[in-house]
């Protein structure tokens, strides 16, 4: 009996210290990563892709990295550490002498709006950051760690070069506004620092201090979201903005350990998925766009995010549908043979579709629905993929 007693006490000490060995992440699982990892010593696809990682790493090592010090405008303020950007879709207005109110082009970006540094930057930040910290976790190589600690630290915490918790001035408009609510849309990536963070909770390089600030930023950029007039105001969008903004709430307050908040959150979007997607898969209102097959992607691709997130709090949201059948599956389904059977798209496209983020959606379908159907359908358009987190996740 004692013997017994004590294998079974053995076992429960080993399953705890693998769980606290999973990385702690939102938007992927991290016992399927775990696995994944394990599986390189064996697997030479996955050893592969790990390799065309490290090498995509390596490549940004002695890059230079810019902040939001960097732009040669200054936001309304005049504080250069605000982040500021300029509303893409929006133009002089030819009939006013100065082009004042700008006018809106719907999915036509004006090129003068990236004279304005800190979107290109910030975006820049999150994917080497996303890129170096996975780096590190498959190859437990600390350089790549290093500098992605260095790249979190410039951008969130130095107090020379980091960006304030807020997007006051995100997206504004020449002669309407100081900057929109929907300027959050900038910061839709975010989550993926959250989990990178959660990558590298292992390093030497990351210490307590680094964990705590970064904490408390993404507290105080949090409480920004929540609060603040443009804040507020997304929080009703109720297209991909509205989707978005969302997910950062989760995957923020997961970050930061306010749960209650995350979950709140994650039990409303079964009225979004009502309010967003009709009971034959149409989303109505990214439909409405110039661009509108490229859009009704977009929000596809926020909602598996949302799912993802979803699940690390026992909430299902791939199965959910409402009593008339609006789901993320049927949203899928309608795109389907727009994306990857040349059916001719009935609503404006005015730029070119890319038919990669379609991919990515088509091939966690298949693991999340348990049909194969989907990852056939993917591989009519498995050529337009570029992705290596997309091989090594859901190939």
């Amino acid at each position: 009996m004692k013997n017994g007693f004590l294998f079974v006490l053995i076992m429960l000490v080993s399953a705890k210290m693998a769980a606290q060995q999973l990385p702690k992440l939102c938007l992927v699982n991290a016992e399927k990563i775990a696995a994944i990892k394990k599986n390189a010593g064996t697997n030479k696809a996955i050893a592969e892709n790990i390799q065309q990682l490290a090498k995509q790493a390596d490549k940004l090592l002695p890059q230079q990295f810019g902040s939001v010090m960097d732009k040669t405008i200054a936001p309304p303020c005049g504080n250069m550490h605000e982040y500021f950007s300029m509303a893409k879709y929006y133009w002089p207005d030819p009939a006013k002498p100065d082009g004042k109110p700008y006018i809106r082009k719907d999915g036509q970006k004006n090129p003068d709006n990236d004279k304005v540094s800190d979107d290109k930057n910030f975006d820049a930040m999150v994917s080497a950051v996303n890129t170096l910290s996975w780096a590190y976790y498959f190859t437990d190589d600390e350089k790549y760690a290093t500098k992605s600690v260095w790249l979190l630290r410039m951008w969130f915490l130095d107090t020379a070069t980091r960006m304030l918790p807020n997007l006051n001035h995100a997206q504004l408009r020449m002669g309407i506004d100081t900057g929109a609510s929907r300027g959050i849309i900038d910061t839709h990536e975010l989550p993926k620092v959250t989990d990178a963070i959660g990558l590298l909770a292992s390093s030497k390089s990351w210490t307590k201090t680094d964990e705590q600030g970064l904490k408390q930023w993404f507290r105080e950029y949090l409480q920004w979201l929540r609060t603040s007039k443009n804040g507020k105001k997304e929080a009703q969008a109720k297209n991909n903005h509205g989707t978005f903004y969302d997910v950062q709430i989760v995957a923020i307050a997961l970050f930061c350990g306010e749960n209650d908040i995350a979950d709140k959150m994650l039990q409303s979007e079964f009225a979004r998925m009502a309010s967003q997607v009709e009971p034959d898969g149409k989303q109505p209102l990214e439909l409405e766009r110039t661009l509108a097959l490229s859009y009704s992607t977009f929000n596809l691709e926020a909602w598996s995010l949302m799912a993802n997130a979803a699940e690390t709090r026992d909430v299902d949201l791939w199965h959910y549908q409402t009593a008339d059948g609006r789901s993320i599956k049927k949203a899928i389904d309608y795109l389907l043979p727009f994306a990857t059977d040349g059916k001719k798209w009935e609503y404006q496209q005015i730029g070119p579709y890319k038919g990669y983020d379609f991919y990515r959606l088509l091939l966690i379908a298949a693991d999340k629905f348990k049909d194969e159907h989907y990852r056939k359908q993917a591989e009519k358009i498995k050529d337009t993929n570029k992705n290596i987190f997309t091989k090594l996740f859901y190939e």
